[in-house]
């Protein structure tokens, strides 16, 4: 029919509906409206022609954009470029939001092209340009999706998609989702789902994607303390610039940024930032090719592209990992091992190189299967560094390493009875325990195991897994595993009768952190027949928040201190006074606390009483107002009262701050009243963003030891057997107790050996910082980040008797170095580019304990002092394109001095030292 003939009809047809027409359509848009839907909508007619331009770019963060001038702070990365033709092939009659889109890569365009994202380009145009990349070989293949509403509803791909190409076809369809009204709303992208706020402005959309609130499967996980955490910040902003209309974008750009700061050195930092940009270039006329109905459209789709041998199937737009297996750049455990054996050995324990050595080894070991890693436990080739792969395989936390140790061990082998013992160790310092981890270790622990020693240890471990795993997510704890686990050690508790086993689970719900126990730890500190038991309650006690203690705690510390029941030694009560006045203490529990000081028999507790109330106000306690509210009453705050002398002291300084964090570090002294050593204690605590961890903690218990002097014993320790102990923390990790000696018969035996012979200690290699993330850019592209911090340790304790010029003297040793590297590296198999920022540090720590006795009173001396060290902060850059043998490595490097020195103590210390260095 002649269109002059078609037009009469077409206008009667339109006047006729033209009332019910504009009522569906009012009511369509009014609905719309209320749903909060509107989209683009494309001319069946026409093709469009987008530009399209993603890249990633990675460097430390904070980086001057001027700076970047030079090569050693240019960024690296990788850039792809593409022309992408849409073409319509079914709209919604009901809907012209709702269309079948398909879209192609345009051929005289190579389909896309890979560049290098730095200034490098420029001066050689060939450096990092690739074209035709094996990865991106399917980028061609046409794919079809439904576009509704300004989302992507569904689409389909080839099954013959290479999953770099897929990833990339996903970050334009992603791109192309927007809506032109404001408001929030939900959507899917490579991201995730994620909240999406939207703003208008005339032509003008923005879009701002709230990154925290996107839900994903990637992997992940971090350090779960805060002080030896990371920060992250994620942003991501699109504008649009739409045609008139509202029906197509012209113009499109989205930045995306992704920084890793560390928490304690903020200046070791990173940032990827990905950046979208679509264009435009042409509208062409094209036939009509659009169908009547969706189905007819995908399937008629379908049938052409099964012509070429091609099948389509539904994919999602959440992004996949490039490289789910090792490939190129991949880390072989066994050779690394074989390469780092000497800087892994026993000797080189404490050294830079040990850690860095160790960060490498764990990285490889996470790479590998059982198979691999039994193979490298067993080889005899490693047979010296035994110790050493036992920490990796315990820091590595895969299924595959957790598998290997548990094989190779044997718990009830006497000769594997050190080898066990370390990988207990290792494992109790997870950073992210599964609860497959709990689940072999409770199967440990209620089989047959024969060492007492080893029986501690699983103890130890299983506490402090307990802790990190519930610290991991919220609703951890409430599973029935830990649960499970929470009342066996209940039952322990109940049941236990011994001093052995009494502080064996002492020592779980140390570890643990597990409020669940205060109420039993409350009850052997009042009621137990051992001292050493009541004292191990007691500290234990110091683990827990305030807010888990109500009255009756307060009351059960009362009377332990004051005596009201039963008798308790020294150093019992002094423990249970720094519990009343550290955890929200009444103005009647302070004011009797000082009322007491002058009355008591020992002018040594009441010495070291003083100066840890003097200590707490010092250091701005929470409760030194209260204190010294009380202090305030002259019937108090008097001569009589506050006027002790003696050598106890209590003590804490400031070692070194910065910006970000500070340490600082406390020594405790408590002596009986002949002036012999009870306990000491040193502590070494990292603060940081509001929170603190104590990175070591050593502490010495001395008894009975008045007899080598001739002194009287205070009251009621007549009996106490002689003995000398210590006891450490790592990383608020409790570590198994070390006896010196225990009984008369052993004391003598040292004494006339003149002294333990080698040192006493432990030492190990421990990740402090373990943090990973594979971060999906909205352009497909992927970034692996991560943050691995490990620390080679050495701690050691002598003991040094002689009976000739009667004296003793305690030295321990806390020897570390520590190496984080921050990394961010992207997974791709197109370029191999990588950024890795690093700290390095090494220095060591002394407590010296001398004691002369010669003449009565004994005199003490405590030094604790570090020598020199060197703080190293380096940059590395690394970029590589798959195939060539061209690459770009850049390493710069920064170094500071720090000044050694002998720590400030308290005035009496220094005097007493004076007087032993003048006799």
């Amino acid at each position: 029919m002649r269109p002059s003939r078609i037009l009469p009809y077409m206008f009667m047809i339109c006047a006729t509906c033209f009332h019910s027409c504009c009522c569906f359509a009012v009511r369509g848009f009014a609905q719309a409206a209320s749903a909060g839907v509107s989209g683009q909508s494309l001319d069946p007619t026409k093709v469009y022609q987008y530009s399209y331009e993603a890249e990633v770019e990675l460097n430390e963060a904070d980086v001057p954009t001027d700076a970047k001038v030079h090569t050693r702070h240019s960024d690296v990365g990788v850039r792809v470029n593409a022309v992408v033709d849409l073409i319509v092939r079914w709209t919604d009659p009901n809907n012209k939001y709702d269309q079948i889109v398909e879209m192609k890569f345009s051929f005289k365009f190579d389909g896309a092209e890979v560049f290098n994202v730095s200034d490098k380009e420029r001066r050689d145009p060939n450096f990092f340009v690739t074209r035709n990349s094996a990865a991106l070989r399917t980028i061609t293949k046409p794919i079809i999706f439904r576009w509704k509403d300004g989302l992507i509803e569904e689409f389909y791909a080839s099954t013959g998609e290479t999953v770099t190409s897929l990833n990339i076809k996903r970050g334009i369809l992603g791109f192309f989702q927007v809506q032109t009204h404001p408001g929030v709303r939900v959507e899917e992208d490579l991201s995730g789902k994620c909240n999406i706020t939207y703003r208008i402005d005339g032509m003008e959309v923005k879009k701002e994607k709230d990154m925290e609130s996107c839900v994903h499967g990637e992997e992940s996980f971090t350090s779960p303390n805060k002080v030896l955490g990371i920060t992250t910040d994620s942003s991501s902003q699109s504008i649009y610039t739409l045609a008139p209309g509202k029906n197509f974008i012209m113009y499109g750009v989205n930045i995306e940024s992704h920084a890793i700061r560390l928490n304690v050195r903020q200046e070791i930092s990173l940032y990827s930032l990905g950046r979208q940009k679509m264009g435009l270039l042409s509208i062409d006329d094209i036939k009509d090719s659009s169908l009547s109905t969706k189905e007819e459209a995908l399937q008629t789709f379908a049938r052409e592209q099964r012509k070429i041998g091609e099948k389509y199937v539904r994919q999602s737009l959440i992004s996949e990992r490039d490289v789910k297996n090792c490939a190129e750049g991949c880390l072989d455990v066994i050779q690394i091992i074989t390469d780092l054996s000497e800087e892994l050995s026993k000797k080189n324990m404490a050294n830079i190189t040990s850690a860095q050595a160790y960060i490498s080894a764990v990285r490889a070991a996470r790479q590998a299967d059982k198979a691999t890693l039994l193979k490298l436990l067993k080889t005899k080739q490693f047979k010296s560094i035994l110790y050493t792969l036992l920490d990796i395989l315990a820091a590595a936390q895969t299924e595959s390493s957790q598998d290997a140790l548990l094989e190779y061990l044997d718990i009830n082998d006497k000769n594997m009875e050190g080898a066990v013992e370390r990988a207990l160790t290792g494992i109790a310092f997870s950073s992210h325990p599964s609860e497959k981890v709990l689940r072999d270790l409770l199967k440990i622990y209620q089989g047959k195991i024969s060492s007492a020693k080893i029986k501690d240890t699983v103890g130890l471990a299983i506490g402090a897994v307990l802790k990190k795993f519930c610290a991991a997510k919220p609703g951890n704890c409430k599973r029935e595993l830990p649960q499970k686990i929470i009342r066996l050690i209940e039952d322990g508790f109940m049941q236990s009768t011994t001093e052995e086993t009494q502080n064996h689970h002492i020592l779980i719900a140390r570890n643990s952190g597990m409020p669940e126990f205060i109420n039993r730890l409350v009850h052997l500190a009042e009621k137990s027949k051992f001292d050493l038991v009541c004292h191990h309650a007691l500290t234990t006690l110091t683990v827990f928040d305030s807010k888990h203690f109500g009255s009756d705690f307060h009351a059960v510390m009362n009377r332990i201190y004051h005596l009201n029941v039963r008798w308790y030694d020294n150093t019992i009560r002094s423990a249970a006074g720094i519990l009343i006045l550290t955890n929200n203490p009444s103005e009647v529990s302070i004011r009797n606390i000082l009322l007491s000081l002058p009355e008591d028999k020992s002018k040594e507790f009441s010495n070291f009483m003083y100066q840890k109330i003097m200590d707490i106000i010092k250091t701005n306690h929470p409760s030194k107002d209260v204190i010294l509210k009380v202090l305030k009453d002259r019937t108090i705050s008097n001569y009589w009262t506050l006027a002790n002398s003696g050598m106890a002291s209590a003590f804490t300084g400031v070692l070194f701050s910065t910006d970000d964090a500070h340490v600082t570090y406390g020594l405790f002294m408590e002596y009986s009243n002949a002036g012999m050593m009870r306990r000491t204690g040193s502590d070494f605590t990292l603060h940081s963003q509001g929170n603190s961890i104590a990175l070591t903690e050593a502490g010495i218990v001395v008894q009975g030891l008045e007899s080598l002097i001739g002194s009287a014993h205070d009251p009621g320790e007549e009996e106490f057997d002689s003995m000398v102990g210590m006891s450490s923390i790592m990383m608020g990790v409790k570590l198994r107790p070390l006896t010196f000696f225990r009984g008369y018969g052993e004391m003598m035996a040292l004494a006339w050996k003149g002294s333990s012979g080698e040192p006493s200690g432990v030492e190990a290699m421990l990740m402090l910082v373990d943090h990973l993330e594979h971060i999906p850019m909205a352009s497909g592209l992927r970034v692996k980040a991560e943050v691995l911090g490990a620390i080679s340790t050495k701690i050691t304790a002598e003991i040094d008797f002689s009976l000739w010029s009667r004296t003793v003297e305690i030295v321990t040793t806390t020897g570390g170095a520590l190496s984080v590297q921050c990394r961010l590296s992207l997974e791709s198999p197109i370029v191999r580019a990588s950024v890795r920022h690093s700290a390095d540090m090494q220095a060591s720590i002394d407590l010296s304990v001398f004691t002369g006795f010669s003449t009565l009173p004994p005199k003490s001396c405590i030094r604790i002092s570090y020598p020199d060290f060197t703080f190293t902060k380096s940059l590395r850059k690394f970029e590589k394109v798959k195939g060539t043998h061209r690459k770009l490595l850049t390493l710069t490097r920064r170094k500071a001095k720090n000044l050694g020195k002998t720590l400030p103590l308290q005035q009496g210390n220094s005097v007493m030292c004076g007087k032993i260095m003048n006799s």
